[in-house]
């Protein structure tokens, strides 16, 4: 199958249904839950639901914001994106008062000051008054609250990335290719006072990702298609040497090591491959998530039926809503493992922390789209005169390339700003 075939510009509910499932992963990684994380693509390669969600981000924003950019910078399009980066920004104060609360009740309520110690709010606490104003620049950055900070500067760029997009639609992969080459070669970050070093996510460097899903993204956006790598021999090419790498990845990362008896059991030695940098995307981990990527691209159809079952519309949902839900799984996966702690990780307290706060996050995405749908009609301007407004509303590209209700209402949800 090739590649290009599967791009489409409307709402692909592959997107959601991804982000929804890294959402689901990132909240069981957070959790001293071990057994549930060989459940997680960490367990299965070299990169995790961290690459998959920043990736599918960058891909969202190119569908989200094209309409204000597609000619040009617009006032209009830079308020649209700060507006979503000061909501961003809001969330992520919130979530430091959330989940530093949580550390605080847990250390002297339950005698569990793991979590604030490993965190970082035990420094924080030392020196509240001297740390506070590093908290509101995003200079101090707990553990688990480091991507919503990477968010908002990704979501900064994209106003240069699309003036670089006008110029060639390859201007943006190189200008970040280089900006990535730069990193691995002078190792720059931005400091993070919590531990005296650098951003867990160096921005720098992660960059790169979210780019290469924003240029994925427009050409969606454009049905443009992947080009020569959309070609039939190329795109079988591409799917047998991603094919290969996944397997080789999967055993190299041997995730069978946390049964019980199998703790040394290594089909090859991770040393040999050098090191593999979360923080600066090493060449491997980007390779990695690229090669998952495509495989899901090309052996997923967009139209697939099984896309509409309940489970997947439910997941789909949370993928959409991302934001509220990455914020409930924050917040619950901190109380969550607090719990699983205090009642010296058993099994069973384990699974009720897990699949209590999976459902939550599945509510939490079907409750913000219920809302929505509720609140959409008080949205839609009233028109008093119709007939004087239609020849207006006949003329005005309110969406480009859609020429009946139906298609209207489709590239609307294509171009949803909740990313």
């Amino acid at each position: 199958m090739s590649a290009a075939s599967t791009l489409n510009p409307d709402r692909d509910r592959r997107i959601d249904l991804f982000r929804g499932l890294a959402l689901v992963m990132i909240f069981i990684n957070h959790m001293p839950a071990t057994p549930w994380s060989l459940l997680t693509s960490r367990a299965w390669g070299f990169s995790d639901a961290a690459e998959v969600f920043v990736l599918l981000a960058g891909l969202a924003a190119a569908l989200a914001y094209h309409r204000y950019f597609a000619n040009g910078i617009s006032g209009v399009g830079l308020a649209t994106v700060f507006a979503r980066i000061w909501k961003l920004y809001r969330t992520h104060l919130f979530l430091f008062l959330m989940v530093g609360t949580l550390c605080v009740i847990g250390a002297e309520h339950f005698n569990e000051p793991s979590h604030l110690e490993a965190l970082g709010f035990d420094t924080f606490l030392q020196n509240p008054g001297g740390f506070l104003a590093h908290v509101v620049t995003l200079r101090f950055l707990p553990g688990y609250l480091d991507i919503l900070p990477l968010y908002v500067l990704l979501l900064a760029s994209l106003p240069a990335l699309f003036l670089l997009h006008r110029l060639h639609w390859s201007a943006p992969l190189f200008a970040s290719f280089a900006l990535w080459v730069a990193v691995q070669t002078f190792g720059f970050n931005i400091p993070n006072s919590r531990t005296a070093r650098e951003w867990t996510f160096n921005p720098f460097a992660w960059q790169l990702l979210f780019t290469i899903g924003f240029v994925i993204g427009l050409r969606m956006r454009e049905k443009r298609g992947l080009g020569l790598l959309g070609r039939p021999f190329v795109s079988a090419s591409i799917t047998v040497v991603a094919a290969l790498f996944t397997l080789a990845a999967f055993l190299i990362s041997a995730p069978w090591r946390e049964i019980p008896g199998y703790e040394n059991v290594w089909l090859v030695d991770p040393l040999r491959i050098g090191t593999i940098s979360k923080t600066d995307l090493s060449i491997i981990r980007l390779i990695d998530v690229l090669a998952k990527f495509w495989l899901v691209m090309v052996l997923i159809r967009p139209d697939a039926l099984w896309l509409g079952a309940p489970w997947a519309r439910l997941t789909a949902l949370m993928g959409k809503h991302s934001l509220e839900v990455f914020a409930l799984g924050t917040i619950g996966s901190i109380a969550g493992g607090i719990v699983i702690v205090v009642h010296g990780y058993h099994p069973a307290v384990i699974a009720a922390a897990v699949l209590t706060g999976t459902a939550l996050m599945l509510a939490m995405g079907a409750f913000m789209e219920w809302r929505n749908r509720a609140l959409a009609p008080a949205r839609k301007p009233k028109v008093e005169n119709a007939t004087a407004t239609a020849p207006a509303l006949a003329t005005r590209p309110v969406l480009e390339g859609a020429s009946d209700p139906a298609s209207s209402r489709a590239t609307l949800l294509a171009l949803d700003p909740r990313v």
